[in-house]
């Protein structure tokens, strides 16, 4: 039998059974009850008519019932698809028949969104949803027979067993949705057994063992957060997320439960140290900072590692692709944290236009192998033959979009996305780069660069500031910091404050920037 992700939860809960696998917040889910209760949950998904690769949306925020439904629709060959539950009706009107969800499992709310009231709202007869299944009290569920309470789900459709399904190695475990897709969504087809032994691979890599605790700051439903926290369940640790991210309470959790691993993103980690009193916090405990999906910046590695004594390991990674390359302080300290190698279990190449390799010392796109990069853009299949390469071993390689430059040693210096570069003027601006030093001021506590049009300038650069507590932050105070740092033309040409920086999955969600409320 080929092994997959329930050899290893099967292992646990009969090993380990009462050891937790997953805590959220005060709640908490044991390796025995995960096997337990996604037998119950398959077994009414198999009731409803759900079975080998059918389409299961979730759109619900950080719980132990999001985990166990994403299982329970793995358990049975299904395919889960996991939303974000900031999603309005516009958007999940394209998003639920792009992926063909059959069912949708939803949360009755998440901040300021009513997620029912969205799902309510969506056309009959558009989508294929047989039924809607609410984690949320009768009276909040419609009077329809298409929605159905979760409670009552359980007790009319569920029994307590529900046999394995045993994947290919391509079967396609899930569809994941990346964020911040306007118009036709982007959506993932992630390979099963890629997806298993890159995961597995990493969590070698950086040594977790079974007694590990890890604490997320990404989300579940964000391929990245979801993926990293495998890392830990494969070795039979626990993983910990919160419902959204709060910095007073993460470092709370960090000290009571003495959490060995904390992911971060460098927002998020500008956020934490920004905290009133953090040197308050004992985090002695941990031993490694995962950081992922923005720039680091050195002053901030340099915090972690020499102040915390704590091993900093900073990653490219993409959802299409798993684990990318990495910079490790352990190996690399000293050099710069936007310096990355390959892994033993990754390959690279730096390409041009025409995909042919660069020399040494010229920028290009980074194309990358491992065994976790997506079979394909499901519905999709243009930009699956544009990203996508597949070489003479059948080996997948993704074209991320992110422009490295190729130098020597096996190393590549990241310099932004393609997509991401603002054309001020005569100058091209990465707009990674004025946030990674933004993030270095000492007033501000998080930052999101993005562009504008301007009619002499065609573009200027536009920074939405979240200044530490009642700071005030002018764009003349930063064009004094940025002497000597960056290129007088990369100083902000707009600077808006805001009360908060959108960073639900860890790194900034720029769809919600401008809905925020200003100072």
């Amino acid at each position: 039998m080929q092994e997959n992700f329930f050899s290893y939860y099967s292992k646990y809960a009969e090993t380990t059974p009462d050891k937790v696998l997953l805590r959220i917040d005060e709640n908490a889910l044991t390796y025995r009850e995960f096997m337990e209760k996604t037998a119950v949950l398959g077994s009414g998904m198999k009731k409803l008519g759900i079975g080998e690769d059918d389409k299961v949306g979730i759109c619900m925020p950080n719980s132990i019932e999001w985990y166990l439904v994403f299982w329970s629709a793995v358990r049975i060959g299904a395919q889960p698809v996991p939303m974000d539950p900031q999603s309005g009706s516009l958007e999940l009107s394209r998003l639920i028949p792009a992926t063909t969800s059959k069912v949708l499992f939803v949360s009755e709310k998440y901040r300021n969104n009513n997620i029912i009231a969205a799902v309510s709202e969506l056309v009959t007869g558009k989508t294929d949803l047989s039924k809607v299944i609410c984690f949320a009290p009768e009276e909040a569920v419609p009077e329809n027979d298409t929605y159905v309470s979760a409670d009552r789900f359980v007790s009319e459709y569920c029994g307590s067993e529900c046999e394995i399904y045993e994947p290919e190695y391509l079967h396609t475990m899930s569809l994941a949705c990346t964020s911040g897709s306007t118009g036709t969504p982007k959506i993932l087809s992630v390979p099963s057994g890629g997806f298993l032994s890159t995961q597995k691979d990493m969590g070698d890599y950086l040594g977790f063992t079974s007694d590990d605790v890890m604490m997320l700051g990404m989300t579940l439903y964000h391929q990245g957060g979801f993926g990293m926290g495998l890392q830990m369940a494969l070795k039979g640790g626990t993983v910990m997320y919160q419902p959204q991210f709060n910095p007073i309470s993460f470092l709370e959790t960090v000290q009571k439960y003495r959490i060995n691993i904390i992911q971060l993103t460098s927002t998020l980690a500008k956020v934490l140290l920004s905290t009133p009193d953090f040197d308050k916090y004992d985090l002695s405990s941990v031993r490694i900072c995962y950081f992922a999906g923005e720039v680091l910046p050195k002053e901030i590695a340099d915090t972690f590692i020499e102040k915390l004594g704590i091993r900093v390991i900073n990653i490219i990674g993409s959802s299409e692709t798993c684990t990318m390359v990495v910079w490790d302080s352990a190996i690399d300290n000293g050099t710069d944290p936007s310096d990355f190698k390959k892994l033993y279990f990754t390959d690279y190449r730096v390409i041009n236009e025409k995909r042919e390799d660069v020399p040494e010392g010229e920028v290009g796109e980074l194309c990358v192998y491992t065994d976790g990069v997506i079979t394909d853009y499901f519905g999709n299949p243009e930009l699956s033959a544009e990203k996508i390469i597949t070489d003479e071993q059948g080996r997948r390689w993704f074209c991320t979009g992110d422009l490295v430059n190729k130098l020597p040693g096996g190393i590549v210096r990241f310099a932004g996305r393609s997509k991401r570069i603002i054309k001020r003027g005569g100058n091209l601006v990465h707009a990674e780069e004025v946030e990674a030093c933004l993030l270095t001021h000492p007033k501000i506590a998080a930052a999101a660069v993005t562009d504008e049009p301007h009619p002499v300038i065609g573009q200027q650069i536009v920074a939405y500031i979240q200044p530490k507590g009642d700071e005030k932050v002018t764009r003349g105070e930063l064009a004094r910091y940025f002497d000597g740092k960056l290129s007088a033309y990369k100083v902000p040409d707009k600077v808006i404050l805001v009360e908060e920086i959108p960073k639900d999955i860890g790194k900034i969600q720029f769809k919600y920037l401008r809905k925020k409320e200003y100072k």
